[in-house]
């Protein structure tokens, strides 16, 4: 493992350098986004384009030089990335996350993912299909399929969650990986099954996710900063957010700069036409709308975190809530912004239409579906228990 002056050598960049490189690969990531969805996964220039940017870094601990940023700050990356490509966004944002949820794991389990290659990736998937589960002298043996492991072909570890609310640890070396991602949405996030066969997970790599509701964690003892004690449930939709927002906005963009030259069949100025200026209004406010909703609730998250406030059942289910409904806001955008383009938004290589595909892909995530947060949030609110004991 690095020493602790070892990483400081590697000073954490501002949230406005890393906004900066961001901006800068937009054009770049646009001209590929349609290479990048027929790939079906991000290829190893965008990859390494965001390695050498410190992306991936952003909440990863300290001691192994990552640069341990606030909260939210993979958040404000994807929204930028995702005005080229939402899937790349969507890479980025869930890879930087998952050093988040290691650096929760005990230290042991840290040391052998990042001692020897500090920049090592991990993947997740909470969707395991029919897993087999071992309780055995000194850990789990595990088998089994687990779904939907978004940029796992990028990386060297795994956190699978399995029966009884636990997480595993898992190297990928050890595991069989399986091209399945065959999506309308997000279709170039490789977001491919791992497959494991009566795999060995030692204790120290074994985590109770009741362990993960706020307050101390295993990791928090080596890594004493706020973000590893962060609810983890209750936060991990900002991870997912910022595509959303991302691919809404750089839709926007492309049709404004479109409609200034097109005209309709009669040889109207389609920009002079009240309905579109009026379309244009709605699209611009409900993005505005959303984007600044997820700010304030990220400021509050931050601020609460860092006073070692841990939030009450009610505060988790409405951030859920706000988020799910900043994600429903961002399909209201692109519902009211596809007509303008007619015909044209119904071919599949047009920007457009992949954004409108992409933000719907977002919207189905299990931590944004508008239905699943506001059933989360309606109990709690009336004083019952929350429905979801992760949370």
């Amino acid at each position: 493992m690095r020493s602790p002056q070892d990483a400081q050598q590697r000073a954490a960049p501002s949230l406005e350098d890393l906004l900066a490189r961001a901006r800068e690969m937009i054009p770049d990531l646009r001209g590929r986004a349609r290479e990048t969805e027929e790939r079906r996964r991000i290829g190893e220039r965008t990859a390494q384009a965001f390695r050498d940017a410190g992306f991936f870094r952003v909440l990863q601990p300290s001691r192994y030089g990552g640069f341990e940023m606030d909260y939210g700050t993979h958040t404000h990356l994807a929204v930028a990335i995702g005005q080229g490509c939402a899937s790349s966004a969507w890479v980025l944002a869930v890879l930087a996350s998952h050093s988040w949820i290691a650096g929760m794991f005990p230290s042991e389990a840290q040391d052998e993912i990042w001692a020897k290659e500090p920049g090592a990736l991990i993947a997740t998937s909470f969707l395991p299909v029919e897993p087999k589960v071992e309780k055995v002298d000194g850990g789990l043996r595990l088998s089994g399929r687990w779904k939907f492991s978004s940029g796992v072909d990028l990386c060297r570890w795994a956190i699978l969650m399995v029966p009884d609310a636990t997480f595993a640890v898992i190297p990928l070396a050890e595991a069989r990986i399986e091209d399945t991602w065959y999506a309308s949405g997000l279709a170039g996030t490789g977001s491919n099954d791992i497959v494991v066969e009566k795999l060995f997970v030692p204790e120290h790599r074994v985590l109770g996710i009741s362990k993960l509701k706020g307050g101390p964690t295993p990791g928090s003892a080596v890594n004493p900063g706020y973000l590893y004690r962060i609810p983890l449930f209750a936060a991990f939709p900002f991870t997912l957010i910022g595509p959303a927002l991302g691919a809404a906005r750089g839709a926007l963009d492309a049709v404004v700069d479109g409609l200034a030259a097109r005209k309709s069949v009669a040889q109207v100025r389609l920009a002079e036409q009240q309905s579109v200026q009026l379309r244009i209004a709605r699209v611009a406010a409900a993005i505005d709308a959303a984007e600044a909703s997820v700010l304030h609730l990220l400021e509050a998250h931050n601020r609460d975190a860092r006073a070692g406030k841990i939030p009450e059942p009610l505060e988790r289910v409405r951030c859920r809530l706000n988020l799910g409904f900043a994600a429903d806001l961002c399909v209201q955008a692109m519902e009211n912004l596809l007509p303008l383009l007619g015909g044209r938004g119904l071919i599949a290589i047009d920007p457009v239409q992949r954004a409108w595909r992409d933000v719907h892909a977002v919207a189905q995530h299990v931590a944004m579906v508008w239905d699943v947060q506001a059933s989360l949030y309606g109990p709690v609110r009336l004083g019952l228990p929350c429905p979801d004991p992760k949370l």
